[in-house]
């Protein structure tokens, strides 16, 4: 019998404290780092296609997913106590609810809502009482990352920091945007990335980083790269600018800055402490330096956030938010900032909270690099 994950154990006893029988996490095959994969958090795989863990609180668990072919690979990998690749994915979800009579007990939904409406309707004709949604469910009893998990999210920051190493060997006048993107990508590709969402932008005077284009690089370019490569379902973030050419000194002044702010957040970010104290430890540092003003959007959007599949807790990280640090949370701290002497700059890691604040995950951590022109 498949061992089941602590999240299993705990979600068990959030049905009992809730006085209900069981509930459905659903998932529709994509994997944003951003969000929670409900699908992912209990039963340790991520499917090709729609996806549902059906969990009892006397003990069944049970991984429906399509297509078909999947079937091997879902009953290996699957920590639930049953698994099964189907091509008519509503018709065993039906029947699976029935057979562990959860049709007609007190049941919520986990995701539901990020469904298609056709697939809501359905999975609403299938209880006799109505269920309640409980979308938060999955990324609020993952908000603390497993041994495992954060080992994995080391390996990922690992790849991202390889692949940044890599921007720095190919990135050169003349090459393009594009193709510089699609080399970091595909070398990440190669020693394990999963998946990678990745921004990656150049100009003499950024105003933010973007996808990658068709511009060609010049020498003065300040290369802004967000890389984001996914490890066994844990996604890590860096955030890194880099010259083409020597920087002049008025950039290397406005780099160290964000640097400062970086420290400034991390020292910041405990166990207890609301967010928002960490958001403004680092506005404080740039507010002093004269730019309180740019502190805001459209000059940047927040100042760091959870990194989803797992869970995208502790939320964003911005001067209003009273969600509380908890030892363990894992995310990506970044007080990314437009400055006007300089353009858009960008210095962040993915961090894990401590005792003694956040701690980098990172080899080495956001310095200004340089690159032969």
């Amino acid at each position: 019998m498949p061992v089941e994950n602590a999240r299993m154990l705990a979600a068990r006893a959030w049905l009992a404290e809730n006085k209900l029988d069981g509930f459905v996490a659903f998932n529709d095959g994509q994997n944003s780092f951003l969000e929670s994969n409900a699908v992912f958090v209990f039963a340790d795989v991520r499917a090709l296609g729609r996806s549902a863990v059906i969990v009892a609180r006397d003990g069944a668990s049970t991984l429906v997913a399509e297509p078909a072919f999947d079937d091997a690979r879902l009953r290996e990998l699957a920590t639930t106590r049953e698994a099964m690749g189907t091509d008519d994915f509503v018709g065993a979800l039906r029947a699976t609810l029935v057979r562990l009579g959860l049709d007609k007990a007190n049941c919520a939904t986990v995701g539901l809502s990020k469904q298609s409406r056709k697939l809501a309707r359905a999975v609403g004709d299938m209880f006799s009482k109505p269920p309640r949604a409980e979308d938060n469910l999955s990324s609020h009893l993952a908000r603390v990352r497993l041994p495992q998990e954060l080992a994995a999210s080391r390996k990922a920051t690992w790849i991202a920091e390889r692949g940044y190493e890599r921007l720095l060997r190919s990135a050169k006048p003349g090459v393009r945007e594009y193709e510089l993107a699609a080399d970091i990508y595909t070398y990440m590709k190669g020693i394990g990335a999963e998946d990678n969402f990745l921004l990656m932008s150049a100009s003499q005077h950024n105003l933010a980083v973007r996808a990658a284009g068709g511009r060609v690089l010049e020498e003065g370019d300040i290369i802004l790269g967000e890389i984001t490569p996914c490890y066994q379902g844990q996604f890590a973030q860096i955030c890194r600018t880099a010259v083409i050419g020597e920087a002049s000194p008025t950039l290397r002044d406005k780099y160290a800055l964000l640097q400062a702010a970086m420290r400034a957040g991390m020292d910041a970010a405990r166990p207890g402490v609301p967010v928002a104290q960490a958001t403004l430890a680092m506005n404080d540092v740039l507010t002093k330096a004269g730019y309180g003003d740019y502190c805001k959007p459209p000059h940047m959007r927040v100042r760091g956030h959870g990194l989803g599949i797992t869970s995208s807790q502790p939320g964003d990280l911005h001067d209003e938010s009273q969600t509380v640090f908890e030892e363990g949370m894992v995310f990506v701290m970044h007080p990314n900032q437009y400055i006007p002497e300089t353009g858009y700059l960008m210095c962040g890691e993915p961090v894990v909270i401590s005792h003694n604040g956040a701690i980098s995950l990172s080899d080495r951590d956001a310095e200004l690099d340089f690159v032969a022109a």
